[in-house]
């Protein structure tokens, strides 16, 4: 006999026909006592509970060793247990014997001993068996084979690695479902016996090994029954050792420490490689012509991203081999924004790869489509089915519909001309208008009665219905139809004109774009804006969207059709619309950097997680950011702006809550419970129960209790187990304003919350679902004020206070008496406390940090003051020996702390800020292409601040402030020595820089209503500003005779009927003079000459180029119109890459949409992203490499890198 070479071979040996539990060697006889039948039922109870310490230990020898056979030998061994899985069993039996290799014959050559049972009474004896001794040398015989050691293995563990191997089919759902037959099966004690065992194996299609069947039966079974409940764990266990994606998945969103951080490039890796992996184990092949055919068919609103269902649903239609936790954290990678809308390019990014690089690694994958066509069935016609009898009646019956179609034709033919005679000798007969209706009807009717007696049968039917295309071409002959095809000329020829009603050719919204007109098309006069006709508002939205048409020369143009408004445009030179790529560009958007931070209206907004990371939050982006790699990462599955922040005490589990929409009922208030280290979410909280928003959040210690506030006229506080996502209390605090939450540290079922005239003390109850008021604040003799603003904690108990008098509070031990205080702390309200140690720093309104000791006396020990610029301090953070700074002007600031002093002793603000942005509304973006100290990257904003950033190293750089002004725009000259704003009053400003500082070189009143764009003129001798009055103003720099330069108004455009929304300027001039092309969002489009600021005949502006391309309403832009980010959105900004094959569009939803440059058909596909509430402006970097966006509202300046 070959030696066993394994475990494995070792178990399933013929000599070794059971496993103890228990790892001892045993001999049982065929026919045990009552006794006995006890001992082992016994010694089954003790090894359930024993288990853990499973040995692999010979038993201790009972009787002599006469014989050198194994038990297996031996034929009157009822069952030998050994290391291993059990025999196989003999299914005549109900508990089943081993049976005797050797036959009958073995059994008459067995030695045995006869012992006495009991030994009383001269008893017949009972023949016992000898036990035989087991070899366990190290070199094998044949008749013992090599016995694996303690060391070699563990038996517990190598069971359970088979039992997960015969488990690694099925899933979590399935296992579930099994414990679900399990109960059903069971009694009150948990027990099921061995039939109703196999009817839940086999109720779920699940399929074990006999041994490993028999194996849980004798492990789990006792006197009762097999304990279910037990054995299901046991099967969990080993389901979880399986390596299933799925259980990979929950260990690690059920792992709460810290993971390794991965960075997108390694996951998106990981995903591709997987899929390969898939691809290759199961010799699977992705159709993804037939994918994205039917994605785009789906994608109704051209925007690259369809629900997730949906994609489901074509991948099993289509027999793609994916599924699982492969299938969904793939769609997950799509799904950025976590609405269930998956960017299906993206989606077949991933696939087409993956594939590729499969039948790279596997050549043989190559062969898979070509079988695949070969196996494809030819589905045969319904017609070759039927008989020759039926088919010769079916052509029979559609011989006479035909006939009757041409006798209805032919006097239908014949009253026409009867008419037309008539008509012709002056004889119109009564009731001609009664008469017309009927004959368009019956002229319908016959057409689609025609088209309905031609189908495609077979060959007789065809050749039946083809006698008839005399008739067919007498009825659609007609006038040339409104719109036809025709060749791409190019003249010298083009004009705009808006049209009314009477010309407006039909459209449709999601069709093709529509052929051209050859009738007469009217003209208007751009010029005349007095008489400009516009469609009824009742055809506004039947109308919207662009269309590719031919006027009456056969030129190729252009239109656009919004707002009751249309606008046609002369094809430019070398344009062809059978060229046109619809498919979305190869370009890509990457979020790459968030600056700003929302300190202004909120607060406890800095926390430091166990990954050494930064996290805050500004609108819906929670901003992970890394000191040490100056990295940043992103969590963005809010909805909407996030108002309060929380971090667990493991550093890890972080919490966010979000405010209601304003304009959207579905984006409700809740709070989003995720993980730090793989940016998952967990639990969504309170969805639908909060009101307007939550305004506070706070952990309780180090246990998984959260305490929220929300914004409710009542305050409603609600306490949630943020392990299980579970309510666990909820109550009322009823007061005007919350301001602050938290926990004290050393009673972690104290909650403290303040507010407006506000200050309490709740206790907990988390088991019992009850939150109680616990102590009011007693003040004694000392001033209450009318809003106690912050809250801290020490290690020791005591919370401080900061009040909007400038007055810090201690009260000591978690009571409600106050201990110790600051007087006028700082001149105006305290915004937050931190203590450290035996000091405690404060910072207020009034832009100071102060360091106290912590003492008696409540010592002064240093001081730091911000730059004016920086406004006051929101929040105090510590992060090792840096003290983060978060300020009212939503900056984050920096300073290391003193070591051997104070921590405020001899410090200095950091040069470089963590980031910086505005407290009020953004708008204004400019790109500076040649700056050599300032940043490439200025945005102006309502609040008066100027920040420059610099892209490529993603720092801020610096910031100018200017009180009192509202800025809404801003442009800069190339070099960035100038820049020219405009504001909401009106105003346009021109500032000279010089480094950091400025100097105002023009600001003058131009108009009452706001200056909505600017810019300057390629030279930088001229300022455009537009305005919400419907003008153009013009600034021009002039010499004066002093030799001084200055500038002034010079002119003024005054034709357009709507809001100024954006400015071009020519690159060069032409005769002498600059051109400006003007739009707005009504729509229109003008060109103008600043020389005598009059209209251009657009016939002499096809060849011109234009400096910037910012106008949305353009021929390069006509299919924008048709989109559905111009359906049901406003366009807002524009901007077309540097390479000018791209092109970014920001709407009013908060999209970002890339589409291929020039937008000349309607149809395209994009790829569309969500940053923003609203997008108010856009511009690429110089070179290209990312995009910038600003939000207006929600003071987000983001940067996007182009991939």
């Amino acid at each position: 006999m070959e030696p066993c070479a394994g475990i494995e071979s070792f178990i399933r040996a013929e000599q070794f026909t059971k496993f103890s539990p228990d790892g001892l060697y045993r001999i049982q006889t065929k026919n045990q006592s009552a006794h006995s039948r006890e001992d082992k039922d016994k010694e089954r109870r003790n090894n359930l509970m024993i288990l853990p310490e499973m040995t692999c230990k010979p038993a201790k020898i009972r009787d002599s060793r006469k014989s050198t056979r194994l038990p297996s030998e031996d034929s009157s061994s009822g069952e030998s247990i050994v290391m291993g899985i059990p025999s196989k069993r003999d299914t005549g039996t109900s508990r089943g014997r081993t049976r005797n290799p050797r036959g009958k014959q073995g059994r008459n050559k067995v030695d045995i001993s006869e012992t006495t049972v009991g030994g009383l009474n001269g008893k017949k004896v009972k023949r016992v068996p000898k036990a035989t001794e087991i070899t366990t040398g190290n070199s094998p015989t044949m008749n013992s084979p090599t016995i694996p050691t303690q060391e070699q293995i563990n038996p517990e563990e190598k069971f359970q690695r088979i039992l997960s191997e015969n488990l690694r089919d099925y899933s979590r759902q399935r296992m579930r479902a099994l414990h679900m037959s399990l109960r059903h099966f069971s009694n009150v004690e948990a027990r099921i016996t061995q039939k109703e065992l196999t009817q839940a194996f086999q109720d779920n299609q699940m399929k074990l090994s006999g041994r490993v069947n028999q194996y849980l039966i004798d492990r789990f079974e006792d006197n009762r029954g097999i304990d279910c409940e037990y054995l299901y764990r046991f099967l969990t266990e080993a389901h979880l050792q399986s390596g299933r994606d799925s259980v990979i998945a929950l260990q690690r969103r059920n792992y709460l420490e810290t993971q390794t951080e991965v960075t997108s490039e390694e996951r998106d890796a990981d995903l591709i490689l997987r899929l390969e992996q898939l691809l290759i184990d199961n010799q699977g092949y992705i159709n993804i012509e037939a994918l994205r055919e039917n994605f785009q068919i789906t994608d109704n609103d051209k925007s690259g991203k369809i629900d997730r269902n949906e994609v489901v649903d074509i991948c099993s239609r289509h027999h793609t081999p994916l599924y699982g936790a492969l299938f969904k954290s793939l769609l997950r990678r799509c799904d950025e924004e976590g609405n269930n809308i998956v960017s299906w390019p993206e989606f077949l990014n991933f696939l087409d790869l993956a594939q590729q690089n499969a039948q790279k690694k596997n050549p043989s994958l190559l062969e898979i489509p070509r079988k695949i066509r070969s196996r494809t069935p030819v589905t045969p016609s319904a017609i070759d089915e039927l008989s020759e009898e039926t088919k010769s009646r079916l052509v029979s019956k559609l011989r006479k519909k035909v006939s009757l179609v041409k006798d209805r034709a032919l006097s239908l033919k014949q009253s026409e001309e009867t008419q037309k005679t008539m008509e012709m000798n002056g004889d119109t007969p009564r009731g001609e208008e009664r008469e017309k209706t009927p004959v368009t009807e019956e002229r319908k009717r016959i057409v689609a009665s025609k088209r309905k007696s031609e189908p495609d049968m077979n060959t007789t039917v065809l050749e039946s219905v083809d006698t008839d295309n005399d008739f067919e071409s007498q009825l659609t002959s007609s006038p040339p139809p409104l719109m036809s095809e025709s060749p791409n000329t190019c003249t010298e020829e083009t004009s705009e004109h808006i049209t009314g009603p009477t010309t407006q050719p039909e459209c449709s919204q999601s069709a093709p774009l529509l052929p051209a007109s050859e009738a007469p098309v009217l003209i208007e006069d751009s010029n005349n804006t007095e008489n400009l006709p516009s469609l009824p508002s009742e055809n506004v939205a039947d109308c919207a969207g662009s269309t590719l048409a031919q006027n009456k020369h056969g030129n190729l143009t252009f239109s656009i059709t919004t707002k009751g408004r249309r606008i046609d445009f002369q094809s430019p030179c070398g344009i062809s619309n059978d060229h046109v790529v619809l498919d979305p560009p190869t370009q890509r958007l990457k979020l790459d950097w968030v600056y700003g931070y929302r300190g202004n209206d909120c607060r406890s907004n800095i926390y430091v997680l166990a990954t050494d990371e930064i996290v805050y939050f500004v609108s819906n982006i929670a901003v992970l950011y890394n000191r040490q790699t100056h990295k940043q990462r992103h969590y963005r599955e809010h909805s909407e702006d996030i108002k309060c922040l929380a971090a667990h005490s493991n550093r890890n589990i972080v919490v966010t809550a979000q405010r209601t929409s304003n304009t959207c009922p579905q984006k409700q208030a809740c709070i989003r419970v995720w993980r730090a280290d793989t940016l998952h979410t967990t639990y969504v909280l309170g969805a639908g129960m909060f009101q307007k928003s939550v305004v506070a959040v706070a952990f309780s210690g180090s246990s998984d209790l959260l305490a929220a506030v929300d914004d409710s006229p009542e305050k409603r506080l609600t306490l949630w187990d943020v392990s299980s996502g579970t309510l666990k209390g909820d109550t009322v605090v009823n007061t005007e304003v919350i301001c602050d939450l938290q926990f004290n540290t050393k009673y972690p079922e104290l909650l403290v919350i303040s507010g407006k005239e506000h200050l309490s003390w709740w206790k907990i109850y988390p088991d019992s679902h009850v939150i109680q008021p616990f102590a009011q604040p007693d003040y004694e003799n000392y001033l209450r004020a009318k809003y106690v603003i912050c809250l801290a904690h020490n290690e020791r108990g005591d919370l401080m206070t900061g009040d909007s008098n400038g007055t810090v509070y201690v009260w000591g031990d978690g009571g409600n008496k106050i201990t110790n205080f600051i007087k006028h702390a700082h001149d105006g309200p305290v915004f937050t406390v931190l203590c450290m140690k035996s000091y405690i720093l404060t910072g207020g309104r009034d832009g100071f940090i102060y360091c106290w000791q912590f003492n008696k006396n409540m010592d002064k020990d240093g001081m730091l003051q911000l730059p004016k610029s920086e406004g006051g301090v929101r929040l105090l953070s510590l992060h090792d020996e840096v003290i983060l700074i978060g300020t009212t002007v939503n900056s984050m600031l920096s300073i290391t702390s003193s070591k051997k002093h104070s921590p405020l002793k001899g410090v200095a603000l950091d040069q470089v800020p963590i980031t910086q942005g505005h407290f009020s509304e953004v708008r204004g973006l400019a790109v500076i292409s040649g700056s050599v100290t300032l940043g490439s990257i200025v945005t102006a904003g309502t609040d008066g601040i100027l920040c420059w950033y610099n892209p490529h190293g993603r720092d801020p750089v610096c910031k100018l402030v200017l009180k009192g002004v509202q800025f809404l725009c801003v442009d800069a000259l190339p070099s960035g020595a100038r820049l020219a704003l405009g504001t909401r009053t009106g105003h346009v400003v021109i500032l000279d820089i010089e480094g950091v500082s400025s100097t105002e070189a023009f600001n003058q009143k131009l108009c009452k209503d706001k200056i909505t764009t600017v810019k300057f003129s390629p030279g930088g001798g001229f300022v455009a500003a537009g305005s919400a009055d419907c003008c153009i103003y013009i600034c021009s720099l002039i010499d004066k005779e002093d030799g001084l330069k200055c500038w002034e108004l010079t002119g003024k455009f005054k034709d357009h009927t709507g809001p100024l929304q954006a400015l071009d300027w020519s690159t060069e001039p032409r005769n002498s003079s600059y051109l400006i092309k003007s739009c707005t969002s009504v729509p229109e489009q003008f060109v103008w000459n600043v020389s005598d600021f009059c209209l251009t005949d657009k016939l002499d502006t096809l060849s011109v180029k234009w400096h910037s391309e910012t106008c949305p309403v353009d021929v390069s832009m006509c299919g924008l119109w048709s989109s559905k980010q111009a359906r049901n959105n406003e366009v807002h900004c524009m901007t077309i890459h540097p390479n000018n094959g791209l092109v970014a569009i920001g709407d009013s939803s908060g999209h970002i949409s890339l589409f291929r440059y020039p937008y000349f058909k309607q149809g395209a596909f994009c790829h569309t992203y969500k940053g923003h509430s609203c997008v108010r402006n856009l511009v690429f970097s110089e070179d290209g490499q990312c995009l910038f966006s600003v939000g207006g509202r929600d003071l987000a300046i983001l940067q996007w890198e182009v991939t």
